[in-house]
């Protein structure tokens, strides 16, 4: 019977984790490696530049910024289709995600290494934790491409990329 909830609880883990990869968008920042079926020499790590690009063997330049995995495989697929290969398949793996940033009322403010599953309240313990005006409940996080701001709870989960700011308080 152990044996049994051992199983479901593996893949009801790996489910939900491979949701949240699936919805995930990528951005400057993200290291990715891009492999090509049967093309040893297409292999490419590669970081996201600052604008989103990607730079790839034979085709160049490709915008990666604001696109899932799914997509973001879709496209580059569809680029070497375009005279170079006749069924490319392409699998698209990120082997580092781009930092998160906290500023504000934190002792250290900065850019932080994204660690996986971390929710605010831990954020701001890797920042050093809160200053002694620093609001408890005013936060603000950044998300999106563009980015748009929302208020944040301490449960709140983190992703790559984000811009955590906290204020200070009035009392």
């Amino acid at each position: 019977m152990r044996y049994f909830v051992f199983i479901i609880l593996t893949i009801t883990s790996w489910f939900s984790t491979s949701q949240v990869t699936s919805k995930y968008l990528l951005g400057a920042g993200d290291t990715i490696e891009v492999l090509v079926y049967q093309e040893p020499d297409l292999r490419t790590v590669t970081k996201v530049n600052q604008s989103g690009f990607i730079n790839l063997p034979l085709v160049g330049q490709v915008k990666l910024e604001g696109l899932t995995i799914e997509t973001a495989t879709e496209e580059i697929e569809k680029q070497l289709r375009d005279g170079y290969l006749v069924y490319p398949d392409v699998t698209l793996i990120i082997r580092e995600y781009r930092p998160f940033f906290i500023h504000g009322e934190v002792k250290h403010p900065g850019s932080y290494k994204y660690q996986a599953e971390i929710n605010l309240e831990q954020a701001i313990a890797m920042a050093g934790g809160l200053k002694d005006r620093a609001s408890n409940s005013e936060w603000n996080v950044w998300r999106g491409f563009p980015q748009k701001p929302f208020r944040a709870k301490k449960g709140e989960k983190i992703l790559p990329g984000d811009v955590i700011k906290i204020d200070k308080s009035f009392f």
